[in-house]
């Protein structure tokens, strides 16, 4: 595992001009900082419009404030990169100019096509075995890029972000016709119909948190959320309804957000038509992401970011953190029999298995539960990161009729919750012989007609007890354990 030096992202957008200062694991990287300041660039600079005095001096003062949040962080190095705003600018080299001067760092004003390629990248680098289009929207314009066996190719740009479609719809009276047309003239649509489609990007995140709301989904996290596009076309009907800026002034999107929805939120349902998209996944990696994914080796591109994290985690918070390896094997007649997908789930959970124990006892399996579906650890479906933090909650003392009963646990099926229930046990069993890594050695670990039977050699009986008894008997009841679902509860 191989960890970043600190970097400084500063992103100057169309709509906002954000601060993202990265650390940890290369190939999963952490947000030790993240902020933004709305800031509509791409209002001034629409058409080609120069900058004023006033905007320029605005942005030097937020910069000048991100590059020295980013030099108390002592990062190893700033990036600083500008996308359409300043594309389009007729005056951006003045505004670069004096960033430059001011702050001795230069802006890379990156092309449309390279923002594309970029955005791609930060798939990647949430998604290793992504493959499909991805479509970042951005205040001004929106990027299309394809995905296929890591590759990225046909990266274009289109000026059809949110601004850019409220400033035309102003003057042309066929405006869902020009988008079309703009669309096919970047995208080759037979190459892509019917593929997957990753959506990058704050306004499509705006729309994901609406539709979570709206269908009261329980997992309130945008990276891998996806959505059949029958679906998310009624949600983009409602943002596209006139009444809509008045029935969410009170939810948690800003309100320069919400104002551009619904332009963005009819440019996705023309997408979806024109491309045929069955399903659309949401992405909160992107450019940004992608710059990082641009510096890794060969060799780190190929790793999984899941486990990297996991490795990472084990590394810095666990008690025992060489532990992981040992317990996968000795607990392997539990899951021998499964899925390659569903073993690399049950890898991780054994490397994180052992990191909440600085919480209290009673908020540990809420530290597992947090850490597992409220970060952004990647390499995660939604259905995956929740089989995931079931391990990690039946590792500890969760109830399994309460677990079983709560509504974020039923995204995934009953056989999967029954799967968890049986690993989150069988770590808890494990963890009883945490005192040297050749205990396991000394422990057979036996699994017959779903019960569970150990046996002990080199005279080591004094390691068996009451504990030990009690934890058997833990997995064989979860062994031959049948899930139910009744009444929702809150609690584990």
């Amino acid at each position: 595992m191989k960890l970043l030096k600190r970097i400084g992202i500063i992103d100057i957008g169309s709509n906002s001009i954000r601060l993202v200062v990265f650390d940890g694991p290369k190939r999963s990287p952490l947000y030790l900082y993240n902020e933004k300041v709305f800031f509509k660039l791409g209002m001034q600079s629409f058409g080609g419009k120069p900058f004023d005095t006033n905007t320029i001096e605005a942005v030097l003062r937020i910069i000048n404030r991100y590059v020295a949040i980013c030099r108390n962080m002592e990062t190893s190095k700033i990036i600083m990169f500008g996308t359409s705003a300043l594309r389009e600018a007729s005056n951006s080299a003045v505004l670069v100019e004096l960033i430059r001067k001011k702050t001795n760092i230069d802006v890379d004003v990156i092309s449309g096509e390279k923002e594309a390629l970029y955005a791609a990248q930060g798939i990647l680098l949430g998604f290793p075995n992504a493959e499909g289009v991805i479509c970042d929207l951005g205040g001004n314009s929106v990027e299309f890029a394809n995905i296929r066996k890591g590759l990225v190719s046909d990266c274009n740009s289109a000026l059809l972000g949110p601004i850019s479609i409220k400033k035309l719809g102003k003057k042309f009276v066929g405006l869902d016709s020009y988008i079309r047309s703009e669309l096919l003239r970047v995208i080759n649509v037979k190459s892509v119909k019917d593929k997957p489609i990753f959506l990058i990007g704050g306004s499509w995140r705006a729309i994901a948190k609406i539709h979570m709301q709206r269908t009261k989904y329980p997992l309130k996290i945008i990276q891998g959320y996806k959505v059949e596009s029958k679906k998310l076309k009624k949600t983009l009907e409602f943002i596209q309804d006139s009444s809509f800026l008045n029935k969410y002034d009170e939810m948690n999107i800003s309100s320069e957000r919400l104002e551009l929805l619904p332009e963005s939120a009819r440019l996705l349902e023309i997408i979806i038509d024109e491309l045929q998209i069955n399903a659309s996944t949401f992405s909160s990696f992107g450019v940004r992401e992608g710059l990082i994914y641009q510096n890794l080796g060969d060799a780190e591109k190929k790793k999984d970011p899941l486990i990297e994290a996991a490795k990472f985690f084990e590394k810095k918070e666990a008690r025992f953190p060489k532990m992981s390896k040992y317990t996968y094997k000795w607990i392997s007649p539990l899951y021998k029999d499964l899925p390659r997908k569903t073993k690399r789930l049950i890898s991780a959970a054994c490397k994180l298995h052992d990191v909440a124990w600085i919480a209290h006892p009673d908020y540990k399996m809420e530290m597992c539960l947090e850490l597992v579906t409220r970060s952004n650890i990647s390499g995660l479906s939604h259905k995956e990161r929740v089989f995931l933090a079931m391990i990690l909650l039946f590792r500890h003392k969760a109830k399994p009729e309460k677990v079983f009963n709560t509504k974020l646990f039923r995204i995934v099926s009953k056989k999967k919750r029954k799967i968890a229930f049986v690993i989150g046990k069988g770590l808890r069993l494990a963890s009883t012989f945490f005192g040297e890594k050749n205990l396991f050695d000394k422990i057979d670990f036996r699994l017959r007609a779903q019960q569970v039977d150990l046996c002990f050699k080199s005279k080591i009986d004094f390691i068996n007890g009451e504990v030990v008894e009690r934890r058997v008997q833990e997995l064989n009841k979860a062994l031959n354990s049948y899930v139910t679902e009744n009444v929702e509860k809150k609690s584990f």
